[in-house]
């Protein structure tokens, strides 16, 4: 009762922006996304960020979705749309979230830049940017959707006697909690040590196609989470569910900075 307790409470305190993954979560997939930049791949984006790790652009899109000069040109980079059988065909994409979607946005990036030496600095910056977080966004558990599950991102659960939504809890308390679970604080540079331990062989398979297929993996791995929980009962988050939330988590963080990795390789490391 009592770790169900601190979980109520934590939920309750975190600030009201969402951020996909928290902070931690943002720029840890971002440096793993960093360290398996191709030599020539990352020369070329420091030629826009001036050697700013990305770490520090993955926050963005969170950051300025309400800014006047961003928030229509952001809008709908945090979510992706999966029909039941968990496949993204730009027709469900077009129908339930009008192309407003994280693999929609990627796949026009990819498009915007095949020519991107000849578009203006600030224009390839601003592409760095989005993709340093839309990858991310769309293996987060709490930013897949479903046709079939109301197009919703959000769970009810009780914690404590009371409902809460269980959209942060993927959001930012898991991640920063499992540190203090550890024992251990650590930064996005200690977690990426942590995360970055793929073989090739692995890297190849989660990284193959682009962004539609990545998408579809995440939303089949995710797909569980609609029954972790059943909404009907508003059952307790108990620790069986932390235990099977963890390693998926960690598994989609992982997926997350390769795949942002490999976006970044085709588009510039050319």
């Amino acid at each position: 009762m009592k770790r169900v307790t601190i979980i109520a409470v934590a939920l309750l305190l975190l600030p009201q922006i969402a951020f996909g993954w928290g902070r931690l979560g943002h720029r840890t997939i971002a440096e793993i996304a960093e360290r398996n930049l191709t030599p020539k791949a990352k020369a070329n984006i420091e030629k826009y960020t001036g050697g700013t790790p990305l770490w520090k652009y993955s926050l963005f899109v969170d950051e300025y979705r309400n800014h006047p000069d961003y928030k229509k040109a952001l809008e709908g980079f945090h979510a992706s749309i999966a029909d039941s059988d968990c496949t993204s065909p730009q027709i469900v994409r077009d129908r339930y979230r009008g192309g407003k979607d994280g693999v929609t946005a990627m796949n026009n990036f990819r498009d915007q830049l095949k020519n991107y030496k000849e578009l203006p600095d600030s224009v390839v910056l601003y592409a760095i940017k989005c993709i340093s977080h839309i990858i991310a966004d769309f293996n987060c558990p709490s930013h897949v959707r479903y046709v079939d599950n109301a197009n919703k991102g959000d769970f009810m659960a009780v914690f404590n006697g009371k409902k809460v939504g269980v959209h942060r809890f993927w959001d930012t308390w898991l991640i920063e909690s499992l540190q203090k679970q550890r024992g251990q604080k650590i930064n996005h540079e200690l977690y990426a040590d942590h995360l970055n331990t793929l073989s090739k062989k692995e890297i190849k398979k989660i990284t193959k196609g682009w962004a539609q297929e990545w998408f579809e993996e995440a939303a089949r791995s995710c797909r569980p989470v609609i029954y972790w929980i059943d909404n009907s009962k508003i059952e307790t988050m108990n620790q069986e569910f932390l235990d099977k939330a963890t390693p998926l988590v960690e598994s989609q963080m992982q997926k997350a900075g390769y795949q942002m990795a490999a976006a970044l390789n085709e588009i510039f490391g050319k």
